[in-house]
């Protein structure tokens, strides 16, 4: 899709810095998400957004959106949420926060979406949230859980 990436093939990242902009950062310990640019250029900002759908859309509501929020005078930039008890272990063996698509099930537990993958649009078609698993962590079946919600 375009968009940033941590490869040799990205070019955002020299193209900006060309230009005379600083880069604050260039990676960020998210999964989906990895690869995320938030630079300055005098008065102008950069976001650049992974170029994965899943990923770009996960930096959005996570980084992006409490930027544009607060820049428009909101002092409560958080993602709306709400309660949920897991009704499968959710595990994450990696160094970064995991943020998993889930859904809840009909007897009302929270599992997640399908397949994980940052490609996989179907698990974000499927998803009403987000749940944060922390790196190396697991959380078990039965555990409470807080849902990050977009509307």
């Amino acid at each position: 899709s375009g968009g940033v990436s941590v490869g040799e093939l990205d070019f955002v990242k020299r193209a900006w810095e060309r230009i005379g902009g600083e880069l604050a950062f260039w990676k960020v310990a998210l999964r989906p998400g990895k690869p995320f640019v938030f630079g300055r250029l005098r008065d102008k900002f950069l976001f650049g957004l992974p170029g994965n759908p899943v990923s770009a859309f996960v930096t959005f509501l996570l980084l992006v959106r409490p930027a544009l929020a607060r820049w428009q005078g909101a002092t409560d930039t958080a993602l709306p949420s709400h309660p949920g008890i897991l009704g499968q272990s959710l595990v994450n063996p990696g160094d970064r926060r995991h943020f998993v698509r889930v859904k809840t099930d009909a007897a009302g537990f929270v599992r997640a979406a399908g397949t994980q993958g940052s490609h996989i649009l179907s698990s974000l078609a499927e998803a009403e949230g987000l749940v944060d698993v922390p790196p190396q962590g697991t959380l078990a079946a039965g555990t409470p859980v807080k849902v990050y919600r977009w509307e």
